[in-house]
């Protein structure tokens, strides 16, 4: 299989099982965030204000949204936001009723501090 060249791309070859989640999760983040652009890196849909703040990555039994300023956000979602890195986090959104209220102000959490203290990313 082709590797995607776009975003849609990309969505259109997310497995059948997982696609409904990556779909849901494309169309909350540009609810949230309709000023960001959204472009492919390291392959994946990524969303971006003055620096990177999401990318999807689907997996067989879940997927993730990636937060690439994370580390801002995990000790004000512990319960959420997992991962260890530096700076990059992630929530395992494995069903579409995990896209709650919670998840939804982890995103527009996220968009502010882009907004508002914006911190180079890789």
């Amino acid at each position: 299989m082709p590797k995607a060249k776009t975003p849609q791309e990309w969505f259109d070859t997310v497995e059948p099982d997982m696609a409904p989640l990556a779909l849901a999760l494309k169309s909350e983040l540009n609810e949230a965030g309709p000023g960001l652009s959204v472009k492919l890196a390291w392959g994946f849909p990524c969303w971006s204000g003055n620096e990177r703040i999401f990318s999807i990555i689907a997996h067989a039994e879940h997927c993730n949204l990636q937060l690439w300023s994370g580390n801002r956000l995990a000790g004000s979602f512990p319960d959420r936001v997992e991962g260890t890195g530096k700076q990059l986090r992630h929530v395992k959104v494995r069903a579409l009723d995990e896209i709650d209220d919670e998840l939804l102000s982890i995103i527009a959490k996220a968009i502010e501090l882009d907004q508002t203290a914006p911190e180079k990313v890789r």
